[in-house]
Formats: C-alpha cells, sequence, structure tokens
C-alpha cells in the first residue's frame, strides 16, 4: 500500500528516536487518511516515584529521565508515562536535544504548532552545542531540529510548504554529515533507516530494502524491527514481515502498539488471501491492544479500533462504511486529552 506523504509523518519519524510511530505515528494515522491530528492538550498526570528530579546535593545521571522516556514510550507503548519522565527532562537534561524532540510529539498531536516550533528551535541548538563535545549526535540532532521546524512550517498559518522543503534539504545535509563520521552508529542508523523507509513509502523510485537494510544495525532493537515489519509489511512480503514483529514482540511482549501491528498483519493477509481464521486472530489481538487503552496516543486507539472494525466486516462479508470516524468520536468524548482518555466507546 502506498500513503500519501506528509511533513507530519517526517515529524513522527524525527522526534522518534522517536518515530515515528512515528515512526510510530506514521504508519498507524496513514492507514485511514480520514484520520487527522488529534487536537488538545495532555491529561494532568500523577508523579511517578521513578522519576529522578533535580534536588539539592543530587546529581542526576545525564540521560536518565529521557532514556526512561524513551523505553515507556517505545518499549511499553506507554504514552503516559513518557510524558512524564519528559516532563522531568526539560528539568534535569536541558542539554539534550532528545529531551526537546521526544517532548515534540504532544504538542503536535495538540495542534499546539508553537510549542512544536519551540521545540524544534532547541532541539536544533542543543544539536548545535554538542558539535563541541559530540560531532556526529550534534549533526544528527541539528538535522532532526530542522525536521519539526519544516513540519511546523507546513502546519503554521498560511502553510508554508516551501520554507519547510529548504528546510527537508538541509536536514539530510546534517544526516550525511553525521553517516560521514560515524557510519555504523546505531543511534543514527535507527533515525537514517526511518528516513529512508518514509521516503521509500511515499517517493517514487525511492528503495525499501535499502532502508530495511539500514534498520539491520540499529537500535534499539524492538524499535528497529519495528521499522523492518512496516517495509517489509509495505512491500507485501508478509511472512518476513511477520518475522520481524514476531521478533519484535519477544523483546517487547508489553507493548500494545506491536500486538496491534501483529493484528494489522494478519487482517491485511486474511483479507487478500480470504483467510478467515487469520481475521479471527486479528480481531482477538486488535481487543487485546485496546485493553492498554490507557497508555496509548488518541490517533492510535482510534485507529485499533477502525482496522479491527474492518476485520469484523471483512469476516462477515459485509462493507466498512461504519468503520470510519473514529478519531472524531474520541475528541468530542475526551475534549482537551491526547493521552489518558477517560471516556472511550464499548467493544460490541
Amino acid at each position: 500500500m502506498k500513503f500519501k506523504f506528509s511533513l507530519h509523518n517526517l515529524l513522527a519519524l524525527a522526534t522518534g528516536v522517536t518515530l515515528t510511530q512515528s515512526a510510530i505515528l506514521m504508519p498507524m494515522s496513514q492507514l485511514n487518511p480520514t484520520i487527522i491530528p488529534a487536537v488538545a492538550g495532555t491529561k494532568p498526570v500523577k508523579s511517578n516515584s521513578n522519576m529522578v528530579l533535580p534536588s539539592a546535593g543530587n546529581k542526576t545521571k545525564q540521560g536518565s529521565n529521557v532514556d526512561r522516556a524513551k523505553e515507556s514510550m517505545f518499549r511499553d507503548g506507554d504514552y503516559v508515562k513518557a510524558k512524564q519522565y519528559l516532563d522531568a527532562a526539560l528539568k534535569t537534561e536541558p542539554n539534550e536535544p532528545l529531551t526537546y524532540a521526544m517532548n515534540t510529539l504532544y504538542p503536535f498531536s495538540a495542534g499546539d504548532f508553537e510549542k512544536v516550533k519551540e521545540y524544534g528551535d532547541k532541539t536544533a541548538k542543543a544539536g548545535e552545542e554538542l558539535m563541541k563535545t559530540n560531532p556526529m549526535r550534534g549533526n544528527l540532532y541539528q538535522g532532526v531540529g530542522l525536521a519539526i521546524l519544516g513540519a511546523y512550517e507546513m502546519k503554521k498559518a498560511n502553510g508554508g510548504a516551501l520554507g519547510a522543503l529548504s528546510k527537508l534539504q538541509k536536514v539530510f545535509e546534517y544526516i550525511d554529515k553525521a553517516k560521514k563520521l560515524e557510519p555504523n552508529n546505531s543511534e543514527l542508523n535507527l533515525i537514517k533507516g526511518y528516513m529512508d523507509l518514509l521516503l521509500a513509502v511515499n517517493v517514487p523510485f525511492s528503495d525499501t530494502a535499502q532502508a530495511i537494510e539500514q534498520l539491520k544495525s540499529a537500535e534499539p532493537r524492538y524499535l528497529a524491527l519495528r521499522g523492518m515489519y512496516i517495509g517489509y509489511r509495505d512491500l507485501k512480503e508478509y511472512d518476513k514481515a511477520n518475522v520481524a514483529i514476531d521478533a519484535a514482540r519477544k523483546l517487547a511482549p508489553q507493548n500494545p502498539e506491536l500486538t496491534y501491528y501483529k493484528a494489522q498483519l494478519l487482517a491485511i493477509r486474511g483479507r487478500e488471501k480470504k483467510d478467515d481464521k487469520d481475521l479471527r486472530e486479528s480481531i482477538k489481538l486488535f481487543e487485546s491492544a485496546y485493553q492498554k487503552h490507557d497508555l496509548l496516543l488518541l490517533s492510535t486507539i482510534a485507529q485499533i479500533l477502525s482496522e479491527r472494525c474492518q476485520a469484523k466486516s471483512a469476516l462477515a462479508k459485509t462493507n466498512n462504511d461504519a468503520c470510519w470516524g473514529f478519531e472524531a468520536q474520541l475528541k468530542q468524548d475526551n475534549p482537551n486529552l491526547v493521552v489518558g482518555l477517560t471516556k472511550l466507546p464499548a467493544l460490541n
């Protein structure tokens, strides 16, 4: 399947060492082109006893809250806890570019694009400061910061496509510089692999196989395998996609997003091969992922509901006209929330 290109997806990629979803958000939101970005603020969350906060006599270990945020978001699929750690990281790790890059996901989902711009500027500035001690990461995150600013240009009032495209060209220049400095760096390979994957999915004559190859040497493995799944899925190499997503789930078994991806693969394969067994299994897994809705972004919950509905329609041999509009319904029922929704439709 081919998806429409947008810098929303580039943002998701860039913020995810980060990817995301989009990376992480990219493959979810694009499967249903009628779904639009979530709008509103985040729900207040309780303090977390594992969070490292600055205090007198407490020298915070560099990377502690950002590292926990990455694990919560990408290993566990817990966007509520990740937000807690990222809020803390703004105080404990102000010189780490990922503090701002990952935080961007929430205001972007909420439609707060001026905050997106602020975090993009801070990501690029932190990357610039890193040039003194770590030129590879310095170049890499100057590129990530520009990618975020490119997304802002696309979304701000009156549009900004030309400004966004000029930034996109500069993004690749920074990433190429980083690649020359440390071609085998796993963090670089993760971001570069997702970047190549995004281009392969959306730009004619781009090479999905090259993106998959880049991800083979990326870390963390559960996030790299997730990207490989997306690549193989879009190449319709479903056996390889199945191996990749099963391996990712083995490394991060508690992550509901990976359960969702497994369900998605079975649903796609079930529809194409008219295999009722795959469709039934996909429905069970969609429902399993949905049970952890309290951890997930609104847009992800909507996508799970939509794809489950489509699988049920395929199994019943009926049309799927009723399988759209879940995101609008969730926004109406959960005003001012992006994560930690309080009102959700019951599964039937």
